[in-house]
């Protein structure tokens, strides 16, 4: 699941139609690792904010990780 997250991360990092989700998601992240106990929570905690940004860049056709 980190190397998903890992790759995820890479990859919407660097797209600027996401940067500003991707800055929601940085501040998220650190809040999940300070919350959560558990390291498994934290990564599903970030894979699901991942995937909204995803999803939010599907519904504007430009997502990248789509084939």
């Amino acid at each position: 699941m980190s190397s998903t997250i890992d790759r995820m991360e890479g990859v919407y990092r660097r797209r600027e139609e996401a940067s500003a989700l991707f800055d929601a998601y940085e501040k998220l992240s650190q809040r999940f690792e300070r919350d959560l106990a558990d390291e498994r929570d934290v990564l599903l905690s970030k894979g699901a904010a991942l995937m909204m940004i995803k999803y939010w860049l599907e519904e504007n056709g430009a997502d990248p990780l789509r084939g």
